[in-house]
């Protein structure tokens, strides 16, 4: 029987814990195998301490560890006590099917919903000069006891003053209320407008934990519009992408920021992105290849 874990733990966090032991324990009590779910998310669950729990969980009421397994969508599953498998869902894979055309301008993105340490960081360091800025951190949410971004307030001060009275933060017009990536996620028309004026993007993965590899939709904008990219996410994050088969322009962009991770990736994905921004590519000369990671694209969703 399946129990969806999202209801529990978010990217770096669990909650309502003994709710899920409950529902662990009425299936235990079928005899039916334990199969907790993430869903279309890739949170990892050693990171989080869930593990731990569900460990404490299966001792508590003598439920053997192979009776117990996870579904996730992060590639690199990691469980040392409990089945973790790969849960392949189309869900992201299957959004963003546009024709290529090349950006009318050259300017970089930065799209941003929940905050974080890395993404209020790099916030902070993003310029105004040839940039298409969001920041969608609601007013009500903001708190500098907020477990989410404490790390960046407390060694980073004097950035979070200098930002913290413009949030939530647009540069396209209007803001655009929360949640952007499904309140916006089949609007063709809202997606042309952003890539048409971007060139590259930064990237703000959902999951930074080293050891883990969480494809989302953050990373799969660029590449579905034939955009070049710079992702700040898990260490070896873009090396695991080449894996896949897709092309991370390595040749054309500083990509030595991918062993990185924390604010140390930020600051190098910035030194990376200046480069480009003072000598961009001409993108006729890089649009088979480009079109190449939008047919990656589709293999990965028929597969």
């Amino acid at each position: 029987m399946v129990i969806d874990l999202t209801k529990y733990m978010g990217a770096d966090h669990t909650r309502d814990l003994h709710l899920l032991a409950l529902e662990i324990a009425n299936v235990h009590k079928t005899g039916e195998p334990i199969i907790l779910d993430q869903k279309h998310e890739g949170w990892d669950i050693v990171e989080t301490g869930l593990e731990q729990v569900v460990k404490q969980c299966a001792d508590n009421l003598h439920i053997p560890y192979t009776k117990i397994s996870f579904r996730s969508s992060d590639r690199l599953t990691k469980s040392s006590i409990f089945k973790h498998e790969f849960n392949n869902n189309k869900m992201f894979w299957e959004q963003f099917t546009p024709s290529y055309s090349s950006p009318s301008e050259n300017n970089y993105a930065l799209l941003l919903g929940r905050a974080t340490n890395e993404r209020l960081y790099a916030f902070s360091i993003s310029s105004n000069n040839n940039s298409i800025r969001t920041c969608h951190l609601n007013t009500e949410y903001i708190t500098e006891h907020n477990s989410d971004f404490r790390q960046f307030i407390c060694e980073h001060n004097s950035k979070w003053q200098s930002i913290k009275n413009n949030l939530p933060y647009s540069d396209i017009g209007d803001y655009i209320k929360p949640p952007i990536i499904f309140g916006n996620a089949k609007d063709k028309n809202f997606w042309s407008m952003i890539y048409d004026r971007v060139s590259i993007e930064v990237v703000c993965e959902t999951n930074t934990t080293s050891g883990t590899f969480f494809i989302t939709e953050k990373t799969i904008r660029p590449i579905s519009y034939g955009r070049l990219f710079l992702i700040i996410g898990s260490p070896n994050y873009e090396r695991n992408l080449k894996e896949l088969g897709f092309d991370t322009f390595d040749d054309i962009l500083d990509k030595a920021y991918d062993t990185e991770s924390s604010y140390i990736r930020v600051d190098k994905v910035f030194n990376s992105l200046q480069k480009f921004m003072q000598n961009p590519v001409d993108y006729n000369t890089i649009t088979d290849r480009l079109k190449n990671n939008q047919q990656r694209l589709i293999e990965l969703a028929n597969e």
